[in-house]
Order: structure tokens, then C-alpha cells, then sequence
């Protein structure tokens, strides 16, 4: 096994283990979280603390207000609260509970706990800045170039690769994969993604059928991927243009696999990774995957235990 570290990730390859779990070589694993037996150090946990510098340095005009259901939400109040930057967070009040850093938090970061889904605090979030024009400036989700541009710095530097693996929620993660390829001149992997049932928005716009009713989304545990209002028709266009496929995995698929491949990681992944992780189980049972194929994993979270140690102060969180 040999284990290269990648800026915050590191980047396994030649493991016996995983070779074993997926019956198949060739097989890569991009972990991007805080896995001290790997050497991955992301400070909150997530491939997520990619996007968050490059955004608060440059996006400087006017106060950014970002809508997470998780991960995205944690990377920023981060970085936000080592900058001492302004930031407004609106996410699900049952996200507040994972709102917990590694370092104390600053007063400069405001928070709206909402009550229901996710789709619920992206309505609030556009809202908050119609009405607040002069002062909030919405961050933008998969439309962020410097989301783009700061995984970018990752992606660019992994070996050349056939497809790659990653449960999708706003998309950052594939396309930047598309974009790596485009601005360095290789071939784009195929994008093999997958999202969380029954509440899986992606998927079904891909197989033509009507997006979930959203209270379906209270069904699901991967809630990190039930973002219906990304840009479905982009993540449909890459998928076709990179001969990919997307899979919908059940809660009990996800655990199963997620509880099996913590044995590698010697720590808890994601929810959301144990919906990739089960995707390649699927991909490789259904023949869709060629044994010269080489593949890329992207366990993009966990280790969470690791680093939430300080949550918000009470007074800086506004229940809406």
C-alpha cells in the first residue's frame, strides 16, 4: 500500500484491503477528511475546507450568506471564524447540531437555524438577500468559480484515472473534475455519482421522472444530499458528456457499506460516503466497470469526532 499526501487528502493506492473489499485492483481512494491514520488533516473534516479560502478572500464586497445542509456550512464557519470574517450561515435547524468546529468560533459569523428541509433554508437564504441587497451577497453554491478553483488545487495534482466515484449533492465535486481535466489538457474520467433514496433529485431529473415531494427528503440519512435546487441540468450535461451514470442507494445499502469500509479508515466516514461507497459495490456487480479501469473513490468526509469540538454561542444563533 503506498499513501501519498495531497495538500489536506492523501491519496491511497495499492491497498490490500481495498482491493479485497471491492474484489477488484486498480482501485484508488482519495480521502478528504481528518483520518489521522492516513495523514488527512482537513480541519473540519470535509473535502469541503477546499472551497472556503479562495471564496472569503476574494468574494471581500459584501457579506456572504451561504446555505448548507452540513459540511459546506462547518468548512466556512471555519475558515470564517480563523479570518475573523463576516459571514452569515442559514441551514436546516436539525444541521446545528453538526455545526461544531476545532477552534472557538468568532462573533463575526451569523447563523439562521431553520425549521424544516434543506430546500427550506435555500428559500430563507434567497430571501434574506433580496430583501438585503446593499449589505448580502448570496455565495453562490455550484456557480462559485472559486469552489471550482480551490478543489482545483487537488484534483490537479491526482494521476491520470478511467472514472471516479463521489456521492452528489450541489455537484462542486464533479465539476471541478471536469473542469481539472479541461485546464490541464487530460481526459475526463467518467463521473460515476450516486445520491441517497428515496430522496434523490439528481437521479430522477437523469431518469426524466418528477423530483421527490421534499418531506420524502425527512427519509432519508445522507441528508447532505437532498439538494433539489442545484443546477440539475449541468450535473445531467456532465454526466452525459463523461459516459457517467448515477445510482440510487437505500439507507440500509449505505450502512452496510459504510460500517465495512470504517475497518479501512479506523474511523466513522460520512453518511454521504457510505452512499459512494455502496455505489461502487453496485457499479462493480452490475458489469459497469472493466477490470483495466482504473478508479478514484473520493471518501469526502469523516473523522468528525476529531475535529467538532466547539459549537456556535447561543447568541449568534437566529431560529427562524
Amino acid at each position: 500500500m503506498t499513501v501519498q499526501r495531497i495538500l489536506m487528502s492523501s491519496f491511497v493506492e495499492n491497498s490490500p484491503f481495498v482491493e479485497e473489499f471491492f474484489g477488484r485492483k486498480n482501485i484508488s481512494v482519495l480521502l478528504s477528511g481528518f483520518f489521522e491514520k492516513f495523514g488527512a488533516k482537513c480541519p473540519t473534516g470535509s473535502f469541503k475546507d477546499y472551497i472556503t479560502g479562495l471564496t472569503l478572500y476574494f468574494r471581500r464586497k459584501k457579506e456572504l450568506v451561504v446555505v448548507s445542509a452540513g459540511n459546506v456550512a462547518r468548512a466556512f464557519f471555519y475558515k470564517a471564524s480563523v479570518l475573523k470574517r463576516p459571514l452569515t450561515i442559514v441551514l436546516p435547524e436539525y444541521a446545528l447540531e453538526g455545526l461544531k468546529i476545532s477552534v472557538p468560533p468568532s462573533k463575526t459569523v451569523t447563523i439562521y437555524a431553520i425549521k424544516g428541509e434543506y430546500n427550506d433554508a435555500i428559500d430563507f437564504s434567497r430571501e434574506l438577500v433580496a430583501k438585503n441587497p446593499e449589505k448580502y451577497e448570496h455565495e453562490g453554491g455550484l456557480s462559485n468559480e472559486w469552489r471550482i478553483k480551490g478543489l482545483y488545487r487537488l484534483f490537479r495534482r491526482l494521476p491520470q484515472f478511467d472514472i471516479y466515484f463521489q456521492a452528489v449533492s450541489g455537484g462542486v465535486g464533479p465539476m471541478s473534475i471536469y473542469e481539472t481535466a479541461k485546464a490541464t489538457k487530460k481526459s475526463l474520467p467518467k463521473l460515476f455519482l450516486s445520491q441517497n433514496l428515496p430522496y434523490a433529485p439528481v437521479l430522477s431529473a437523469v431518469q426524466g421522472e418528477k423530483v421527490p415531494e421534499p418531506e420524502i427528503a425527512e427519509k432519508i440519512l445522507a441528508k447532505v444530499l437532498s439538494n433539489a435546487k442545484t443546477n440539475i441540468p449541468l450535473l445531467s450535461k456532465l454526466i452525459r458528456e463523461s459516459n457517467g451514470k448515477i445510482y440510487g442507494i437505500t439507507n440500509e445499502e449505505l450502512l452496510s457499506a459504510k460500517k465495512a469500509f470504517e475497518e479501512f479508515t479506523e474511523d466513522e466516514i460520512d453518511y454521504s460516503c457510505g452512499v459512494t461507497v455502496a455505489s461502487v459495490l453496485k457499479a462493480i456487480k452490475n458489469g459497469d466497470v472493466k477490470e483495466n479501469e482504473k478508479i478514484v473513490v473520493h471518501i469526502t468526509g469523516g473523522g468528525y469526532s476529531k475535529v467538532k469540538k466547539y459549537p456556535p454561542y447561543e447568541e449568534q444563533v437566529i431560529h427562524i
